[in-house]
């Protein structure tokens, strides 16, 4: 009988909180927004456009490192998907740093709240 270990690592994997897929984010933008037309965002949408989730890859390094040695596969695999993770996050925020106004610019900014 095989050990549940790979099973349960492939069950926490999938449980586990991912980032939306940068195209999904431009998708999601309100085009009315003000800075939707900015260089910036168009730069960022450019560069979140372009995006390769390297799914082929991934595969390959899970099966060839488990082939070479029992859960080598799976952590390299594991590593390679938290790094692409990571990657995805700072796409996606830097769409929405850039694509949607700061609803509280214009304010003081030196204004603190005070009891």
């Amino acid at each position: 009988m095989r050990p549940p270990i790979p099973s349960l690592a492939v069950l926490l994997l999938s449980a586990c909180a991912t980032a939306p897929a940068p195209k999904d984010t431009i998708a999601k933008l309100d085009k009315t927004q003000p800075a939707y037309g900015s260089p910036e965002c168009q730069k960022a949408r450019a560069e979140a456009e372009q995006y390769n989730d390297h799914r082929i890859v991934r595969a390959v390094v899970g099966v060839g490192g488990n082939v070479v040695a029992p859960l080598a596969g799976a952590a390299a695999g594991t590593a390679l998907t938290q790094r692409l993770e990571k990657k995805k996050a700072k796409l996606n925020h830097a769409v929405a740093s850039s694509c949607l106004s700061d609803p509280l610019a214009g304010g003081d900014p030196k204004a603190v709240a005070t009891r």
